[in-house]
């Protein structure tokens, strides 16, 4: 019989669609697959379109959860903010705890407030209790310096590109995915309708795309989709998907999926950090990315950025992930 598994997670939102939430699901759907029993205990749930609850990294310590934790023989914790209810649990009733971090918070710029960030450190710096630490790539791993580092690729659902067809666009169509109320996708988002401005004046007209929740205000040739079910359809149909990240931590889903579909993209080094071999266009300013863009339409730019999709094949499907849980699982 194997072992029963429990992601645990401060709060869980459905559908589950980006960032940890969709990493989550995507593992556990894995896990299913290879016929473990694993589940995923939330303190917290809520839709998609619901507000949060506040003070939920302090409401989740109390036995209640922390019992409700002890019937799974493994723990995953997902970030350090539910690390103590896990670990208390494992702790007392003899359980092995793996701490899944999709960040190193308190090093990386995510848009946390003093507070925020005190506590985080607190919280990372109790890692040392836990059995296994995974991260996302390197960059992750050579911050904390811990002999208990592995690296788990962040993953994208492959199957679900089947699924679904290029939508209508205007075109040229340059598109962004992210929730827009995430600081660094806001200010993302702020500086791409500055740049369609610029292109504009310059009496070149091309239509941007902010898919996901959150958006600032804008007028064409910016739109806005707010919450989508999928962003794979808007995705597919680009000319030109681009990343214009300053801040954040973590490999960003957003360009992976970009990476997927095969088009052509324009990132900072921040959105692309972790990802290994990548084709992309390096552009850190407004106008490095409004040349990317021009020159990409105008087919003055040789690079085949359809090879990505065989490093997503490689290295960030469901299945590549699932078979390093499974091994580091067997080996606890």
């Amino acid at each position: 019989m194997k072992m029963k598994i429990g992601f645990v997670m401060m709060e869980s939102i459905y559908p589950q669609r980006g960032g940890i939430h969709e990493q989550v699901y995507l593992l556990l759907r894995e896990l299913h697959r290879r016929g473990y029993d694993a589940e995923i205990v939330a303190y917290s749930k809520r839709n998609v379109d619901q507000k949060g609850r506040r003070l939920l990294w302090l409401r989740q310590n109390s036995p209640a959860f922390i019992s409700k934790i002890s019937k799974y023989d493994i723990v995953i914790s997902e970030t350090v903010w539910p690390i103590i209810p896990s670990l208390i649990s494992s702790k007392i009733f003899h359980k092995k705890c793996i701490l899944h971090l999709h960040s190193i918070e308190s090093k990386q710029d995510v848009g946390l407030s003093l507070l925020g960030k005190s506590i985080i450190t607190f919280f990372e710096k109790l890692s040392v209790f836990c059995d296994i630490i995974l991260v996302p790539s390197k960059i992750e791993q050579k911050l904390l310096k811990s002999s208990k580092v592995k690296i788990l690729p962040n993953i994208i659902d492959i199957e679900a590109f089947n699924l679904y067809k290029p939508i209508e666009l205007k075109r040229p169509a340059v598109v962004f995915v992210g929730g827009m109320g995430y600081p660094p996708n806001r200010e993302a988002a702020e500086f791409i309708v500055r740049i369609s401005e610029k292109l504009k004046n310059m009496g070149k007209y091309v239509n941007f795309y902010l898919v996901g929740p959150s958006p600032p205000k804008v007028s064409p040739p910016v739109y806005t989709t707010e919450y989508v079910e999928s962003t794979i359809p808007f995705i597919l149909s680009a000319d030109i998907c681009i990343a214009p990240l300053k801040r954040g931590g973590g490999v960003k889903l957003k360009v992976l999926e970009y990476m997927a579909a095969g088009k052509p993209i324009i990132a900072t080094k921040k959105a692309v950090e972790g990802i290994d071999n990548i084709k992309y266009i390096n552009a850190e300013t407004e106008d490095e990315f409004i040349n990317g863009i021009v020159e990409i339409l105008s087919g003055k730019i040789d690079l085949n950025f359809t090879e990505n999709k065989d490093i997503i094949l490689k290295n960030h499907t469901s299945f590549v992930a699932g078979d390093i849980l499974e091994k580091i699982i067997k080996d606890l």
